[in-house]
């Protein structure tokens, strides 16, 4: 059996669809991977449709976030009219709302899909498209009538899981109106992928141990459970001994929403058998309540070089009562003085455009943030209500916000207000001029506004990409090459950025696209399913 999978987003760092390909293929099946980055068109291109037909396919599946769905719908569409093939949709919108993705695909998985997708196609396979499968996690639109299938329970044995590949051999990308091989296209591939494709993209956990009222996890609960399941340490060695073998992997990023969740013992043996057969530097995330200084020295030691650690607001009354993380300041000031310890550089995320933050706590905020350690350098993420979280239950029954709002709404596409533009500066500027400009909005003047608006302008363009150099060299103990490799690697994204204030190129056209479709396609909005 043939299975193609299908990717919409702006990059090329397709960590769900590979490991679902590489299940399909360990069980004896072939599957490709096609990446069209933001594809909407009111018809199918000719090179994408040579691509399906030649291949062959006997299941289709698209992967997609929230704001892929309306281009998700668009392009299924386009297949249905141009092949007898079933469509499955999976990722994490098809789990949030798999009732409106059922309407528009033959299938929808709702939860994780390496088993799911092997089961779905022996069952078509062994019994055709005609009999609808009884399989957990699948629901099913057959002939109009939605068929749920309870959730599947979710894989408890990682390591028994194929490892994902850097760059598959299966993995195909549409460009300037023609497909590619990326795996003989490395250029075009590095051209897509998130830093340049500098970075393998793995994790070693799935699950989170918090259940924070704006994140998808707290909806994912419902399929995955609470506990955070992990892989072996040597399961993790295998991928990363494999992927290594591509000179241009500069560093390996764990994904997992916290790399501290595993025990100490974990940690000790990772990073024995990291420094003996790696070697290259690395990227984790943490959250402040789960530092340890035993385990970032472990790591530190070991290789880790970037630290991102999730902040999100400095009032304390937000963060518990807003966003239902337990996280108070004192806690983040305490691991962040920990990282600054170590040199690892330091990246901290903050959520902004939150309506149900004050004024003074805004304030509260850029005051909380000037009090941290420098150098580091901050991400601000639009607070993206999206469906199935209890934040998103509490705004829209408070008419903050429609009920598909985060449909259109890119978490790095934040507001051009002037908290934003204060807090995006605080970490390059002294804390004196922060000092200065950071007044709610009764006490801001003329002055200030342009004094930020010049002070914001000259950090985004040129202080910040230097503080990003210079902390990246001291985490990369002033290792001259990988410096240069670094550079090298990510100019192009560094130079979007730089353009476009925060959004990379992709990120924008996606946006752009989908704002245009609004009016050349209004019958595809008019109706979610």
């Amino acid at each position: 059996m043939k299975l193609l999978l299908v990717s919409l987003q702006s990059n090329a760092s397709l960590i769900g669809l590979k490991y679902v390909a590489a299940g399909a293929r360990a069980h004896g099946h072939d599957a490709r991977i096609l990446f069209l980055p933001g594809y909407l068109e009111n018809g199918l291109h000719p090179e994408i449709e040579k691509f399906v037909r030649d291949y062959g396919p006997d299941l289709i599946g698209v992967g997609l976030m929230s704001i892929e769905f309306y281009p998700a719908k668009k392009l299924t569409s386009l297949l249905k009219k141009k092949f007898d093939v079933p469509v499955i949709w999976g990722g994490v919108h098809a789990i949030i709302r798999p009732e409106e993705c059922v309407k528009c695909s033959d299938y929808v998985c709702i939860g994780e899909g390496e088993r799911v997708i092997v089961s779905l196609l022996e069952h078509l396979k062994i019994r055709g498209r005609n009999v609808p499968p009884e399989i957990p996690g699948i629901w099913t639109n057959h002939n109009g009538a939605i068929i749920k299938q309870p959730v599947a329970q979710p894989e408890k044995d990682l390591d028994s899981l194929p490892i994902q590949e850097y760059l598959p051999g299966y993995l195909y990308g549409f460009h300037n109106n023609a497909i590619y091989d990326f795996s003989r296209n490395q250029g075009l591939f590095r051209r897509y992928a998130l830093y340049g494709g500098t970075c393998h993209m793995m994790i070693t956990t799935r699950g989170c141990p918090f259940q924070c009222s704006y994140c998808g996890n707290s909806a994912f609960m419902s399929v995955y459970g609470k506990k955070v399941r992990e892989r072996s340490v040597s399961s993790v060695m295998d991928e990363i001994r494999e992927v290594i073998k591509d000179p241009f992997v500069l560093y390996i990023n764990f994904q997992d929403d916290c790399f501290f969740t595993h025990s100490e013992e974990w940690v000790a043996d990772f990073c024995a058998q990291y420094k003996k057969h790696v070697g290259l530097p690395f990227i984790a995330r943490v959250i402040p309540t789960m530092m340890s200084r035993e385990k970032l020295l472990m790591l530190r030691d070991a290789g880790l070089c970037w630290v991102v650690m999730g902040i999100q607001s400095g009032s304390d009354r937000v963060n518990f009562e807003v966003y239902h993380r337990r996280v108070r300041f004192s806690a983040v000031k305490k691991a962040a003085d920990i990282i600054s310890e170590t040199g690892a550089a330091a990246f901290y995320e903050m959520i902004v455009d939150n309506p149900y933050e004050t004024e003074e706590e805004k304030v509260e905020t850029v005051r909380a943030l000037a009090t941290l350690k420098k150098p580091y350098i901050v991400s601000l993420a639009h607070l993206t209500f999206f469906p199935g979280t209890p934040l998103a239950d509490k705004a829209v029954k408070d008419n903050i916000v429609t009920p598909e709002a985060y449909l259109f709404r890119y978490l790095l596409n934040i507001d051009d207000t002037y908290p934003n533009k204060l807090l995006a500066v605080t970490p390059c500027v002294p804390r004196l001029l922060v000092g200065y400009l950071n007044r709610p909005e009764s006490m801001r003047t003329g002055l200030r506004a342009l004094i930020l608006n010049t002070v914001h302008f000259t950090v985004k363009r040129f202080i910040e990409p230097s503080v990003f150099l210079f902390i990246t060299t001291r985490s990369l103990h002033y290792r001259m090459d990988r410096v240069a490799r670094t550079v090298l690697g990510n100019w192009r994204s560094t130079l979007s950025r730089l353009a476009s204030k925060y959004l990379g190129k992709g990120d924008l056209e996606f946006g752009r696209r989908l704002e245009a479709a609004r009016k050349s396609m209004p019958e595809l909005f008019d109706d979610r399913g």
